[in-house]
């Protein structure tokens, strides 16, 4: 380690012009090619060596992570990651990602703030993470933190978290040539990689195109790993399961892309009761899904993309189109049906609000497949006035429902919720606005500028978009809500939801 100083003090001369010496009889001109390729050999001695490229960076990273007595011991776990992750970390990050500080500051407000996952609801699987899943609980707290100093940091978790994945798909020589011998410990680990995964999916699905890639990654660490014994530990794995085929279905709703994974888990220890709230709802969404993919049909993500990236309609719509998306509706109303029989109850109050979420934003999706083929317009010839009402009253539900509560924070919903409020400003364009259309939209607008987050980021991206329609909304004389369908037939024809179901939501919420 004596030539550690040596190798630093050429790098650092290496930014000088470099000149041979006169005198030398073997002095070697150099040029910019050869020199280059000397700073090349330097760079992989460094990166063996763990060092940092930068001069001091020694004395720097003693500092950035002191000695583990300085740390918090109950959070070993965390720190054995954390240290982890910075050794597989070779992109240039900022160093403050690393404090000891502000790691423990994030760890503690995922603990706190963020809602558990609905399909995991046990925090206790995220107290010893994999580097993977300490990336991604870091990034999502960052995200959504309040404080600039540690929001600002996001992006450098982004990267760490992305170089994390991608570690799944680099073959390691100390492993590869060991035949495989499967352990609890090396479970667990796959268990908080997938876990990880799908914490990056709620993230970043929608706007981050390799989401799909990275579910793909989750889904076969699922079933190499997967405990083969049917037992406690495997009705874990059938809730990941279910968590990480949750992401993969709304991440293809947003772009109508293919599902990657299967209804059906190929592996029947992973099976979940066809009973189960959580697999009925991605069966449904499934089913109806993948009768739309590959048509090339305008998707709802197209609306916050540019215009050259919408996709042009090359599938008219047919009465088959029809009658999937009015089953998909039954469907939906009996899955909402299920928490207004006796007796049901929720364990908790997130439990109830996320029940209500999910049925008033997959009610929303269902009367949205239409609406992006007919050139976002809320008012095109081909939509009749049953239809536009019934999309309205789930568009003013989502916007209800984000302003009673501020704890939504994954991207699908607030791509959902966001859609919802830019098809209420065509409503007010279009006559047929309410008193409380305004004051919904701009609260969500607020909630999505309140983010700490750099100007680039996604909520920024809705925040803009939303902002511009507002701008551009002409603001006509309040229409009374009370409706009156124009005739039987045309409310028979396209009342596709039970009108029950949102009043019940509505009473609940």
């Amino acid at each position: 380690m004596q030539d550690i100083p040596r190798l630093i003090a050429v790098k650092a001369s290496s930014t000088r012009e470099v000149l041979p010496s006169e005198g030398s009889p073997n002095s070697v001109r150099w040029t910019s090619q050869t020199l280059h390729s000397v700073l090349n050999r330097l760079d992989i001695i460094e990166s063996r060596l763990e060092l940092d490229s930068a001069p001091g960076s020694i004395v720097e990273q003693e500092q950035i992570m002191p000695q583990i007595d300085s740390r918090d011991p109950a959070l070993s776990e965390v720190w054995n990651a954390a240290t982890q992750l910075r050794q597989k970390t070779h992109h240039p990050v900022n160093e403050k990602i690393w404090l000891p500080a502000n790691i423990q500051q994030l760890w503690q407000f995922f603990h706190i703030n963020i809602p558990s996952l609905h399909f995991i609801p046990n925090k206790q699987n995220f107290s010893s993470p994999t580097p993977l899943l300490l990336s991604a609980m870091l990034y999502i707290s960052a995200l959504n933190h309040g404080t600039r100093d540690l929001a600002c940091l996001a992006p450098d978790y982004f990267l760490v978290m992305c170089r994390a994945i991608a570690e799944l798909s680099i073959p390691s020589p100390t492993t590869e040539l060991v035949a495989d011998k499967p352990s609890f410990k090396s479970e667990e680990n796959a268990f908080h990689d997938v876990l990880g995964i799908v914490l990056a999916g709620l993230a970043c699905e929608a706007s981050i195109k390799t989401t799909g890639i990275w579910i793909s990654v989750g889904y076969r660490l699922i079933l190499e790993s997967c405990p083969k014994e049917v037992d406690e530990r495997s009705r874990e794995w059938q809730r990941l399961f279910a968590g990480l085929q949750i992401i993969d279905l709304e991440h293809a709703s947003l772009h109508m892309s293919c599902p990657i994974i299967p209804l059906q888990a190929p592996l029947a220890r992973l099976h979940i009761s066809s009973e189960d709230d959580i697999y009925s709802l991605t069966q449904m969404l499934h089913t109806g899904l993948t009768h739309f993919t590959g048509r090339g049909l305008p998707t709802i993500w197209s609306c916050f993309s540019s215009p050259q990236e919408r996709p042009m309609l090359t599938a008219s719509l047919t009465a088959v189109d029809a009658a999937i998306i009015r089953d998909w509706a039954v469907q939906l109303d009996r899955w909402l049906a299920r928490f207004n029989k006796p007796g049901r109850h929720f364990t908790s109050e997130s439990d109830r609000r996320v029940v209500f979420r999910q049925y008033i934003l997959h009610r929303l999706l269902v009367l949205s497949i239409y609406h992006p083929a007919r050139g976002f317009n809320l008012f095109a010839t081909s939509t009749t006035s049953s239809e536009r009402h019934e999309l309205l009253v789930s568009t003013r539900a989502a916007l209800k429902m984000q302003f009673d509560d501020k704890s939504i924070w994954t991207n699908w919903d607030l791509v959902m919720i966001t859609w919802a409020a830019l098809i209420v400003l065509q409503a007010i364009s279009g006559g047929v606005g309410e008193a409380d259309d305004i004051p919904l939209v701009q609260d969500l607008l607020h909630t999505l500028r309140a983010t700490q987050q750099l100007p680039v980021d996604f909520r920024h991206q809705l925040a803009a978009q939303l902002e511009a329609s507002l701008q551009n909304t002409s603001i006509q004389p309040v229409m009374s809500s009370d409706f009156v369908p124009p005739n039987v037939d045309d409310h028979l024809a396209w009342s596709i939801f039970d009108d029950m179901s949102i009043r019940f939501v509505d009473q609940r919420m």
